[in-house]
């Protein structure tokens, strides 16, 4: 194998071990989200609120949706975005919106 091909490979082989760092498509899934870690110390169980950088989401947002478990979301601008759920806006007129699954609606 030339130095060059096996320069490919091994590149080819990083990059796809950072891709798979993290879930598969986990959209809905479960995340750990503590209803004290919502924005603005709201501690009613019917809290909604998004947290960024969530390492167990492969996008990186977890969420509550109206006292919803925890559950893997992404921004969105319309339905469309959202596979078998609804975008929402998650705090009122905060003008960020999350895909939400139909089944927590």
């Amino acid at each position: 194998m030339s130095r060059m091909a096996l320069m490919s490979l091994m590149i080819a082989v990083m990059i796809g071990g950072l891709t798979m760092v993290g879930c598969a498509d986990d959209l809905y899934g479960e995340c750990t989200l503590e209803v004290a870690d919502c924005l603005g110390g709201d501690e009613s169980r019917s809290t909604s609120c998004i947290e960024e950088d969530q390492i167990e989401c492969q996008s990186g947002a977890c969420g509550r949706y109206q006292g919803s478990d925890p559950f893997c979301t992404m921004a969105c601008n319309d339905d469309g975005d959202c596979p078998s759920g609804e975008c929402r806006e998650f705090v009122f007129q905060s003008g960020q919106r999350h895909c939400v699954a139909n089944a927590d609606l």
